[in-house]
């Protein structure tokens, strides 16, 4: 079973998504949300291959991974002994870009 870790990045994505869903949803379906995408991340310790190469579907060489939950994508690598969860974007955003600049 893989560690998993996140970015500081990551940390800072994943809270800026629960400040736009409490203020946008309420309390309630934030942490709802929060909860199912922490969920889905936590599956990646003993399915760390679930998700799809990103590599395949951008003409970009990468070994990142991603994961789509609740409307956001899930960018990560595998590394040595861990699964590093690098950015949580929302389908709304140009995520590419966002995670290659």
């Amino acid at each position: 079973m893989l560690n998993i870790e996140y970015s500081p990045q990551a940390l800072e994505d994943l809270q800026n998504l629960k400040v736009h869903l409490i203020t946008n949803w309420g309390e309630d379906i934030a942490n709802k949300i929060i909860r199912k995408i922490t969920s889905d991340i936590r599956r990646l310790e003993l399915y760390p291959l679930s998700g799809v190469e990103l590599g395949k579907i951008i003409d970009v060489t990468t070994d990142y991974r991603y994961l789509f939950s609740e409307k956001n994508y899930v960018f990560y690598r595998l590394e040595f002994n861990k699964v590093l969860i690098l950015r949580i974007l929302s389908e709304k955003q140009d995520y590419l870009k966002k995670l290659f600049e």
